[in-house]
C-alpha cells in the first residue's frame, strides 16, 4: 500500500488569488526517497504539507481532488527548525521524546528511542543542553531527530540541512538511505539538488504547482 497518494490534488491557501498545487497526482510507497524540486513558490513546501495531511488540517485553506494517507506515522521537518521547537522541553533528550510520549510509548521505548535517534545525528553529546542554547545546526539535527524518534513510516523533509555545514549534510542525506531501507517512504523538498540526487530514486519537479516531471533525478536543477 503507498504511503500517500494524491489524485488531481489542488490546494489553495485562505486569501490565496491563485492555487499553490493544481491537479497534481502521484504515489510514493515504502522505501522510495523522492526529492521533490522546483524554483521557490512553485509549490514544494505545499506539497509536503498536503501529503502529509497537515494542509487543509493545520495551516487552513481548501483542498480538492483526493488524498489518500495510507501511512500510519507522518512525520515532517519544517525548513525552519527553530518554529518546531515544543517549547515545553529544557533539555534535547526531553525535546526528541516529547513526540514519542505524546503518541503513548512506554518509558522503557522512549529511553531505547530517543539515545538512538540522538546518536544517529551526532548529537548525544548535547542531550541535556537547553534547546534554546543550541547553534542553527545543531537546533536542525535535533528537530530530525525528533522527526526519526516518531519513527515515521512517512518522512516528509522540507529543506532539511539548510543550517549544516557540508559534511553535515552529507550524513543526513545518507542517513535518508537507512529511513528507506527501513521500510519508509521519505519526500525531501531542497534546493540541494546535487546531494538529494545522490540517494533519490525518484524526482517530481513541480512549476507553478503542477507537476512538469516525475521520473529519474538524473539532470533535475534546482
Amino acid at each position: 500500500m503507498s504511503a500517500i497518494t494524491l489524485e488531481r490534488a489542488g490546494f489553495r491557501y485562505a486569501g490565496g488569488h491563485a492555487p499553490a498545487l493544481d491537479g497534481i497526482s502521484f504515489s510514493a510507497g515504502p522505501g522510495e526517497i523522492i526529492l521533490v524540486a522546483g524554483r521557490p513558490g512553485s509549490g514544494t513546501s505545499t506539497l509536503l504539507l498536503v501529503a502529509g495531511g497537515y494542509a487543509p488540517r493545520v495551516v487552513g485553506g481548501e483542498l480538492t481532488g483526493t488524498r489518500t494517507i495510507g501511512a500510519k506515522k507522518p512525520a515532517i521537518v519544517f525548513a525552519t527548525p527553530w518554529t518546531q521547537l515544543t517549547g515545553l522541553c529544557h533539555t534535547v533528550f526531553a525535546e526528541v521524546a516529547f513526540g514519542p510520549a505524546s503518541h503513548g510509548e512506554t518509558v522503557e521505548r522512549i529511553l531505547e528511542i530517543v539515545p538512538k535517534q540522538l546518536d544517529r545525528l551526532g548529537i548525544l553529546h548535547l542531550a541535556e543542553r537547553d534547546p534554546s542554547t543550541l547553534s542553527g545546526g545543531e537546533l536542525q539535527r535535533t528537530i530530525v531527530a525528533a522527526a526519526l524518534a516518531l519513527e515515521p513510516d512517512l518522512l516528509l523533509l522540507d529543506d532539511p540541512t539548510a543550517e549544516l555545514d557540508p559534511a553535515g549534510a552529507d550524513g543526513v542525506y545518507e542517513l535518508l538511505r537507512e529511513i528507506a531501507a527501513g521500510g519508509a517512504a521519505v519526500l525531501v523538498a531542497t534546493p540541494d539538488v546535487e546531494r538529494a540526487t545522490r540517494v533519490a530514486s525518484r524526482a517530481i519537479v513541480l512549476e507553478a504547482g503542477r507537476v512538469i516531471h516525475d521520473g529519474s533525478p538524473a539532470g533535475v536543477e534546482a
